[in-house]
Parts: structure tokens; sequence; C-alpha cells
């Protein structure tokens, strides 16, 4: 069995690194997947994008918060992948939030200021009628491929990863900021 400092080092590596991750909701239309560009937030563990309004995910989330979804990373050194399954609760950013988790957001993804500047939209875009939301997942459960199974059986199984593991490691440079 792979030893818990691993299974959380391993993990602050999907989170920090992984940049998308592909979510499952459910709504009045039925089921549906959908891949986001997200940045991650610390204690307790979050994630934070932005989506239309109108997007069928977003549509669902509105209708039922709960929400599944995974992190994978190709072309690791050594087994070459590595991924994770979680589910939480998601929710719109409310407007006494917004300025904040957006700066967080922007500065995450793009760390060169005149990039972030090409990029950044304007904050009515995500208030009242605005176009846009930024949505926060709030992790309730988190697992890893358990890669020391596979190696043995070649069973493609989860291992779970308690939060309290995985909640405030940063890795890469995150430094401070990624305990936000």
């Amino acid at each position: 069995m792979t030893p818990l400092p691993q299974l959380a080092e391993r993990s602050g590596f999907l989170i920090e690194n992984g940049r998308f991750t592909t979510l499952a909701t459910h709504g009045p239309d039925g089921a549906w997947a959908s891949t986001v560009n997200y940045v991650p937030l610390r204690n307790p563990l979050r994630l934070l994008w932005y989506s239309l309004r109108r997007a069928r995910h977003s549509r669902n989330i509105d209708a039922d918060p709960r929400i599944s979804g995974s992190i994978y990373l190709t072309e690791l050194p050594g087994f070459g992948l590595d991924g994770a399954q979680f589910t939480g609760t998601a929710r719109p950013v409310g407007a006494d939030e917004l300025e904040e988790l957006s700066a967080w957001y922007y500065e995450r993804n793009f760390p060169d200021e005149e990039v972030r500047r090409q990029w950044r939209l304007p904050l009515d875009e995500f208030r009242g009628e605005g176009p846009r939301r930024f949505y926060l997942l709030e992790v309730h459960r988190w697992w890893l491929l358990d890669i020391d199974q596979w190696l043995v059986d070649k069973n493609d199984q989860r291992i779970a990863v308690p939060l309290d593991a995985v909640r405030g490691r940063a890795v890469d440079g995150a430094g401070s900021a990624g305990a936000r």
C-alpha cells in the first residue's frame, strides 16, 4: 500500500499542475461532462473556474450543486500518467468574493502581467445579468489512481486519500498563495 505522504504529494502535484478538470453534472436534461480550466485554492480544497451562465454544466450546477470530476496528467516520469477523481459541491462566486477570486484566477493562470491583461475579462461580465460566472467547487472526497496495485494485478482501481492530507499542500512554487 502506498504511504500517505506519497499519496498527498501526488495529489498536490495533480492539483497544482493539472490545470484542467472534467466535471460531471446532472440537471433537468440529464448528465453532462464538461472540461474547464481551473485554479486551486486550499484549506478547504476548492477549484475555481469561470463559464458562461448558459452553458449546460452551469445550468446543471444551478439545478443540483453536487458534482464529480477528474484531473489527470500524462507524459510523467515513471508510470507515465497519474489521475484523481473527486466529489464535491459547486456554486457561483458571490459578489462579495468576486474581485479577490477573479484576481487569484487570472494571477495563477497568467503569471505574466502583460499576458494577463490580454486575457482578463471585465468584472461586469460576471455580475448581475452578465454572461459569465466564476464557480467554486469545494472538494468533499478525493481518490487517486492506485498505481501500486495496478503494477501487481493490472486492475484499474482508486485509493481514497483523506482530504486532511491533500488540503494544505502547495507544490511547485505555489508557496503561501497556494494555501489561499
